[in-house]
């Protein structure tokens, strides 16, 4: 039998029940207290950003202003209880505070569950210390501001885990409590399904010993695929959809064009970006879309005084925590299958091209990687616990403050492109709007039509132009929607050829996404607008679009009658450009001072005068 207590915690004969109650005090309060400010950090800016496509996707699964059937929650495999959870919140509100505020108590409520996961599987103190850890995370922190059903998935991985130690490491080897949490977590992503098979393996040496406990187990398993077998029927459409058969193939053998998401599918530097992500999150050292360029080694090495002291103290404490938990029998195993065999799955289904490889995949061994943290300082002598805890924590703190506050850790805010377009566009305007499209269709209130480029559609300066000149023919302007061009147009052919072709108009970059107002011609150069003169400026401006929505300006859209620079000194000029002046006091605060704006812009065409 596995001992399941901690030799440490084990209470002696000379300590008091007084004592012991007083411990227990003292545990409840300081969870109380991470529980409390680890809320502040979930719900805090909770929709500050705009939402992103996935999240669009959870809203039209979750059918938001409609009916939710049975068809759709079981053909749902990207998390249907999620959706089921957002559902029920958005028949009362469908504000976007209100759907994420799902994902926001979900992650508050994984701090009290790694509290029980370190003190089941080494002691109270560990459990604090990784509830700690949990509370200040990024990785946890994204995931409960995203509307996604992963704050939901590490919950119920770290309660099912819980349920499987108690279950193997116990003499009784009681099943019973581990069925339900591990079939939810099947029912939140279906990636849980390796977290259920690394507990598998983890029974099976007690298994071959102790026959009762086999049959328990296999009951207990059998119950689990029961619970979860409806699923079966989204997974089979999906892959009939995917073409996941027709497209799998080995990654490293096959050309880029063959791949999901190009050479983005797979990468051996996968892993070690995935625990460094699960640690810090993505917002310490490069962002994503610098990771995204063709060479993101050189991104990571001009960052690296901030990724390697960070990693060089990930690294310590981890070992430190292995070399704990080797101490301490049958944790390490348990803890090294719950991480490995997510991560050697997720491996392989984007090495075979069957899905790309994500951090978030793996986030069912998130709970355990925080415990394994904690098992590292709380056995060192005080000054260099604190010393490395500290260190660790500060690096979060860090990641976190980026994440809140430095635009390029944050979403691309297709919220402000398209209240832009919206507020801008007129009769005869068509907008390209590749990859991003459903966001911008869930903000975007106007009649232009759109069209989008997919996967290979960009692969030749012939294919766009042809899909281009096919869909805006009769138009006058075309606004061009630019986000994640790794996506569909790696080289920049799209941007290129309306570069070479239509006359630019105007440019407005908002966080991750460029707006470009192209005129057209048949002859390609388009007309420039009415009275325009060509004068090339480009300026600054600060804040971002209101949480409704809508582009704060005046009503009556923005166009090219008022043009004004507002320079200060040690600060870029900040550039307006309003169509109706409609109390120009009103307008001068709102535009040229209040902090709301968050977008550089380049317009081209009209006189710019200075106020």
């Amino acid at each position: 039998m596995v001992s399941r207590e901690f030799p440490a915690t084990v209470a002696t004969s000379g300590v008091s029940a007084l004592s012991g109650d007083s411990r227990r005090a003292r545990t409840v309060w300081l969870l109380v207290g991470l529980v409390a400010l680890g809320a502040s950090l979930r719900f805090y800016r909770l929709d500050a950003q705009s939402l992103w496509i996935d999240e669009v996707y959870t809203m039209g699964a979750a059918a938001v202003g409609g009916r939710l059937s049975f068809r759709a929650f079981f053909g749902n495999i990207q998390g249907p209880l999620y959706a089921l959870l957002v559902h029920l919140v958005s028949t009362l509100s469908a504000s976007t505070f209100a759907l994420r505020s799902v994902s926001a108590l979900l992650g508050t409520a994984l701090i009290p569950a790694t509290f029980l996961l370190g003190k089941t599987l080494v002691d109270r103190s560990t459990g604090l210390v990784a509830a700690l850890f949990v509370c200040v995370s990024p990785f946890a922190v994204w995931y409960s501001q995203e509307l996604r059903n992963y704050s939901l998935l590490m919950f119920l991985a770290a309660l099912s885990t819980i349920a499987a130690w108690n279950a193997v490491a116990s003499r009784k080897g009681r099943w019973g409590p581990y069925v339900l949490p591990a079939a939810l977590s099947i029912y939140s992503n279906l990636s849980a399904l390796f977290l259920i098979a690394s507990h598998a393996l983890f029974a099976a040496p007690r298994s071959l010993r102790d026959r009762v406990f086999m049959q328990r187990a296999l009951l207990a398993f059998a119950l689990v695929a029961l619970l979860a077998a409806p699923l079966a029927w989204g997974v089979t459409m999906w892959a009939e959809q995917a073409r996941v058969q027709e497209k799998a193939t080995f990654a490293p053998e096959a050309e880029a064009a063959e791949l999901r998401r190009g050479d983005l599918t797979y990468s051996p530097l996968a892993a070690p970006y995935a625990v460094f992500s699960m640690a810090y999150g993505y917002s310490l050292g490069p962002g994503l879309v610098e990771l995204h360029q063709e060479e993101p080694m050189e991104e990571v090495m001009d960052e690296i005084g901030i990724v390697l002291p960070a990693g060089i103290i990930l690294a310590a404490v981890g070992l430190l925590g292995l070399k704990r938990l080797a101490e301490l029998r049958g944790r390490l195993g348990f803890a090294l299958l719950v991480a490995l065999v997510p991560l050697v799955g997720a491996s392989i289904l984007a090495l075979f091209n069957v899905k790309p490889f994500n951090p978030r995949y793996v986030s069912v061994a998130f709970p355990v990687l925080m415990v394994t943290l904690a098992a590292g300082v709380v056995p060192l002598r005080r000054p260099a616990a604190i010393l490395l805890s500290g260190a660790f924590v500060l690096f979060c703190l860090l990641s976190l403050h980026g994440h809140y506050h430095e635009p390029r850790y944050r979403k691309s805010d297709i919220r402000a492109a398209s209240a832009y377009v919206e507020e801008n566009d007129r009769a005869g305007d068509v907008v390209l709007v590749p990859v991003v499209r459903d966001v911008f269709n869930h903000y975007y209130g106007g009649s232009a039509p759109r069209f989008v480029f997919h996967a290979g559609q960009a692969g030749s300066l012939k294919a766009v132009e042809e899909r281009i000149e096919r869909n805006v023919e009769g138009a006058e302007r075309l606004w061009y929607v630019r986000a994640r061009p790794w996506e569909v147009d790696r080289g920049g052919r799209i941007a290129r050829y309306l570069d070479e072709n239509h006359r630019l108009l105007e440019r407005i970059d908002f966080t991750g996404v460029s707006v470009r107002l192209y005129g057209l011609s048949a002859s390609g150069g388009g007309a420039a607008e009415d009275g325009a003169g060509v004068t090339g400026q480009s300026a600054r401006l600060s804040g971002s679009v209101g949480g409704d929505g809508r582009w704060p300006g005046p009503s009556g859209g923005v166009g090219p009658v008022l043009h004004c620079l507002v320079a200060a000194p040690g600060r870029e000029a900040a550039f307006i450009h309003s169509a109706q002046v409609r109390g120009s006091v009103a307008l001068w605060h709102r535009l040229c001072f209040a902090e709301r704006w968050s977008a550089s812009r380049t317009a081209v065409g009209g006189e710019v005068q200075r106020g």
